[in-house]
């Protein structure tokens, strides 16, 4: 009988509050005056959104299977890496680290388009004002134009050699884009062509912002250049370097955002690589003017002509324009930030940061000046995840509480509700375990300290600064919770006993309360390093490995010898054993997992697991199974005694640093470099191993025939070659994925299911009508209609046009793409039926026009090489029908267009009555009339 498993899938991922993309503010429901609004940000995968007063997650926005489940990619999900908001509309447009791009419905909280066109993450995103077109740009160089109401891509703008850092689109007309290739170019959306290209920096181009006439770059220096933009003016002349400033910060400027106050009043920021953010003040025209009729006459008192006075002016135009407001410095690295509050006495900015925090400044300004020299922050969203990587956790023996150790923080979660209820200050955390009862967790330091927190009181209730002389690498309790085994780099294996001492209340003289203390018993002492320790469940044995490779096995009570374990490389990171002390497994540095038997220490198997070092391993209680985590950010699910691997779960996207089994074996909690927290959870899905390697095999597949059909054949290359040193600028949006082909397939399989029951349909009412006119032979019998269409009670035509219509409007060009030649003279074959069917027609004409004419358009020179009558005499027919049909559905349109501007005109008669002020008339009326003049009259 084949064996099989329980399936572990994702249930939770939580820890993470902002990663690596720009930030979104979205601004409070109506009459709510006292909420800040909202914050979008990228939390790797998901897209959160959160309160910005109350600190509380609102949404988690996440779309796609679980990773682990049964139809899920063995691969981890792309990343989000940009995001961008559009008011009017309400949607959210996240962009991926695939280049995939996908639209949400911020109240439905769906998905409502994906769309795929890029070949790697997109780095910018920009709504046209009405919210049905934008533009992405991504690290390919390539520009995309989307329409989003047609679901598609107009055109790729092709001719930047680097990533796109900045865009921006005026309707339909212009739009400007910077590369980090240093080139500012000017694009007419209407030639589709580049009219203008400036370098803009010497390096690379890290950021645009234009306001009006003015636009600003920032490159990889402290200097930002001003340019004027003028789009009416001839080519070559658009766009004009005005001046450069000096940024406080050395660093890059990442990102511009302007921003109008409701006085008219505009401001700008610059956010910068490192931890600030400074904010520019543009002045308005008067001031502009003003301040120029000074310098005039203050140059002129010096004796200044006017060409010197003019070429004054000139150099001092940015001084003159904008001036320096205020900078914001956070205590992390910023790596977001956006507007968000702007009136006629304050500014308000959302920021995200590099250590998984939100962080919300205020600038009260007067007039001109900031009031303070230091904007407040009066928000910030911290508490639900960790500043730095999670080095350590584990999980409460009655399956509620996780706790999770960094560097300097300890934090207690609520494993259902996934909130965090504790947060304590400890040092730099590298092991914490869970005494028996769930209240007590002692914490070992890389100062080798030992702390231990009562999470009742909220205290650190003992703490032993001298535990060790170095690093706390690991640490383990005894089952009973009586004895504390720690492993340290100072080559010793200390055991420590709990005891309860009286100690005194703080504040008082004679008062003690019980407290529950550590008291050192005795010491180990070994040649080397421990890197872990670790007791079998009974407390009968002691396993210990060391930096030189190799794995000591001590009888507990009495600490003598048992066994040594070597035959690893590099040394071991991680041990476990199992239930019943059977098996010891062992992790280590040198990517094996070694399987060894405790009785006689023998090797039962060595697997070459992961591609890089193994973090941690963990049996399953009750079983044999265990998990195990490496760097190369896989975690994988192992079966002990056949020495196979179950399932493989691809989630994280960086380095996976440990793990932690619930006591009944259901979750299995994993944290990483990513700081996420992510929950794996047993389900009732079986995995059987033949049907995983099928499945990875057939995915290993997908990969390569993608590829391959991406590098094409030789002739292909060979163009690919030429296009590499001379490349059209605009280009059709292709992108072919495993979707596209499989919509292929399925209409590939719709024709030859329909196109021979029309063929047979067509021949049996020719006999029948032969047979009519002459009546000599029998009369032909019906032929037997298709199973499948007789189930779902539909004509072949009508089945073809469903499943025509099903594929998404994005992947249906490269559907229709990959139609071998055969297949397209059976589609014209399906078109000239569908004309006669005139219901058919009409309601799917828009689907139909568009079909043939790509269809026609990609395929016209095998269509012109053709030297088939029937074939041009079925186009032709096809063109006229077709002609027929769109001229009726336009007369029919005009009429409907007349209709309603006549039922209008008599609604307006009928219905809108224009107040008139007689008075208003009266006086109106007097000052237009003329005055009667009597010239006769002397």
């Amino acid at each position: 009988m084949v064996k099989s498993y329980q399936r572990f899938e994702q249930a939770n991922s939580f820890g993470v509050i902002a990663s690596n993309a720009n930030c979104v503010w979205i601004p409070p429901a109506s009459g709510k005056q006292n909420n800040p609004g909202r914050a979008v940000t990228a939390a790797l995968e998901n897209v959160n959104i959160w309160d910005i007063k109350t600190a509380e997650l609102v949404s988690s926005l996440s779309d796609g299977l679980p990773p682990g489940a049964a139809d899920a990619k063995s691969i981890k999900p792309a990343e989000t890496t940009y995001l961008q908001y559009h008011r009017d509309t309400n949607i959210l447009a996240a962009g991926y680290a695939d280049g995939t791009i996908k639209i949400w419905d911020l109240m439905s909280k769906t998905v409502l388009l994906s769309l795929s066109g890029h070949k790697s993450a997109i780095t910018v995103l920009k709504f046209d004002s009405t919210g049905t077109r934008m533009v992405s740009g991504s690290r390919d160089s390539d520009i995309i134009l989307w329409d989003l109401i047609g679901e598609v891509g107009l055109y790729k703008l092709r001719s930047h050699k680097d990533a796109i850092s900045g865009i921006w689109m005026q309707d339909d007309e212009w739009l400007i884009s910077t590369s980090k290739d240093g080139l500012v170019k000017i694009w007419d959306l209407k030639t589709q062509q580049c009219v203008e290209t400036h370098i803009a920096h010497t390096g690379e181009c890290w950021g645009l912002g234009i306001c009006e006439d003015l636009a600003i770059t920032t490159g990889a220096d402290s200097q930002i250049k001003i340019w004027q933009l003028d789009l009416e003016a001839n080519s070559g002349s658009k766009l004009i370097e005005r001046g450069t400033h000096e940024k406080q910060s050395k660093q890059r400027g990442l990102s511009v955002e302007f921003m109008t106050t409701p006085d008219d009043v505009k401001f700008f920021y610059i956010q910068n690589a490192d931890k600030t953010i400074e904010v520019f003040r543009i002045r308005k025209k008067e001031e502009i003017a003003k301040a120029m009729k000074k310098r005039e006459k203050r140059l002129k008192e010096k004796g200044m002509t006017d060409e010197e006075i003019q070429e004054n002016i000139k150099s001092s135009y940015v001084s003159t324009v904008m001036h320096s407001f205020q900078v914001i410095r956070s205590t992390f690295k910023i790596k977001g930030s956006s507007w968000a509050h702007a009136t006629s006495s304050k500014l308000e900015i959302a920021v995200t940061t590099s250590s998984n925090t939100v962080e919300y400044y205020s600038i009260p300004y007067e007039k001109r000046e900031p009031r303070h020299p230091v904007p407040n922050r009066i928000y910030s969203i911290d508490l639900n995840g960790h500043r730095t990587d999670i080095r350590a956790i584990d999980i409460s023996r009655d399956n509620t509480l996780l706790a999770t150790a960094s560097n300097g923080q300890l934090k207690i979660w609520n494993l259902k509700t996934r909130l965090c209820i504790r947060t304590f200050e400890c040092g730099y955390a590298l092991c914490c375990k869970f005494l028996p009862g769930g209240v007590l967790v002692i914490v070992g330091t890389r100062e080798g300290e030992l702390q231990l927190f009562d999470l009742a009181s909220s205290t650190l209730i003992d703490a032993k600064d001298d535990a060790h002389n170095a690093a706390i690498w690991s640490l383990d309790i005894s089952y009973d919770g009586k004895r504390l085994v720690t492993g340290s780099a100072d080559k010793t294996v200390k055991f420590w006993n709990f005891k309860i001492e009286d100690s005194l209340v703080p504040g008082t003289l004679n008062k003690f309360i019980p407290t529950l203390k550590l008291s050192h018993n005795t010491t180990l002492e070994l040649n080397d390093d421990i890197l872990s320790v670790r007791l079998s469940p009974e407390n009968k044995l002691l396993a210990v490995s060391l930096l030189d490779n190799t794995v000591k096995v001590f009888f507990f009570d009495t600490m003598k010898f048992f066994l040594s374990l070597y035959g690893h490389k590099l040394p071991v990171l991680s041990i476990d054993i199992s239930f019943d002390s059977k098996l010891i497994i062992t992790s280590s540095a040198d990517k094996n997992i070694k399987v060894w038997g405790l009785d006689f220490g023998d090797c039962h198997k060595s697997l070459f697991a992961h591609q890089d070092s193994i973090m941690n391993v963990k049996f399953l209680p009750e079983s044999h199974n265990f998990f195990s985590c490496s760097k190369d950010g896989q975690i994988k699910y192992w079966d002990g005694d056949k020495f196979e691997c179950i399932q493989k779960l691809c989630a994280h996207q960086s380095e996976v640093w440990t793990l932690a089994i619930s006591s009944d074996g259901e979750h299995v909690v994993s944290t990483a470099h990513d700081h996420s927290i992510r929950i794996w959870e047993e389900t009732g899905d079986q995995v059987f191993l033949e049907e995983e390697r099928e499945k990875e095999a057939e995915e290993q597949y997908e990969n390569t025939l993608l590829s391959s059909l991406e590098d094409g054949a030789g002739d292909d290359m060979f163009k690919k070659e030429n296009d590499a040193v001379e490349r059209d600028e605009a280009t059709d949006v292709r992108n072919l994925n495993i979707e596209s082909l499989k919509a292929g397939e399925r209409l590939m399989e719709a024709l030859d299911l329909g196109i021979p029951e029309i063929e047979q349909r067509e021949a049996y009412e020719k006999e029948l009508k032969k047979w009519k006119k002459e009546k000599k032979h029998a009369k032909p019998s019906k032929p037997t209609e298709n199973s499948i269409l007789s189930a779902l009670k539909k004509s072949p035509e009508q089945y073809i046009m469903d499943v025509l219509t099903k594929i998404k409007p994005s992947q249906l060009e490269d559907a229709l793409l990959v139609l071998p030649f055969s297949y397209v003279l059976n589609f014209l074959t399906f078109f000239d039926y569908v004309m006669r069917n005139k219901s058919l027609l009409q309601n799917n004409l828009a689907c139909v026009c568009r079909n043939l004419y790509f269809i026609v358009r990609s395929n016209h020179k095998e269509l012109v090489a053709q030297k088939n009558e029937e074939l041009k005499i079925r186009i032709t027919r096809v063109k006229e029908e077709l002609r027929n049909a769109l001229k009726s559905n336009e007369d029919d349109l005009g009429f409907n267009v007349a209709g309603l501007k006549f039922i209008k005109q008599q609604w307006d008669l009928k219905h809108k009555l224009e107040y008139v002020d007689e008075y208003d008339q009266l006086e109106e009326e007097k000052k237009l009339a003329r005055k009667r003049v009597f010239e006769t009259v002397v």
